[in-house]
């Protein structure tokens, strides 16, 4: 009896308290904020499918404190928030036009550029920008998954 008590506090006090629940962002630009409001200040910018970590919500819920990928936080309304796949770019990279180290650069990106999941092949993901301004262009392609950082449902 007493091995059962152990282990059922042990399954207690190291099983995390709650699992880490990801968004990103749905729309062109969010506010990033010091504070759960529109009357706080903005600490920075995130773009939309910018992959985020939910760490808790203001007792309304209408606000949501999140963590980028280099552990940036601030409170953004919850109604930009989607559960729809996002990456960001962990260092600056090239996108490539098929799932190969070998294949043509379709473009190339900075660190913490977002981008939509679409597919994944192997090792490789499928992703795809929206660019704030049309005439950019989009960029769709290839990226080895160690150098991007996000989620896509399964």
């Amino acid at each position: 009896m007493k091995k059962i008590i152990v282990f059922l506090l042990l399954a207690l006090f190291t099983a995390p308290v709650f699992a880490q629940k990801y968004a990103s962002v749905n729309a062109k630009r969010a506010n990033i904020r010091k504070c759960a409001g529109t009357n706080c200040d903005v600490k920075f910018y995130a773009w939309h499918y910018t992959p985020v970590i939910m760490l808790q919500t203001n007792e309304d819920k209408d606000w949501v404190l999140v963590k980028d990928f280099e552990g940036y936080q601030g409170w953004i309304s919850a109604s930009l928030l989607s559960p729809a796949g996002g990456m960001s770019a962990k260092v600056d990279l090239n996108v490539r036009k098929s799932p190969s180290a070998d294949s043509d650069i379709v473009c190339t990106v900075e660190k913490g550029y977002p981008f939509k999941y679409i597919s994944r092949k192997g090792k490789w993901i499928q992703v795809k920008d929206e660019p704030v301004k049309a005439s950019d262009g989009i960029c769709k392609g290839w990226i080895y998954n160690a150098n991007l950082w996000g989620f896509f449902k399964q």
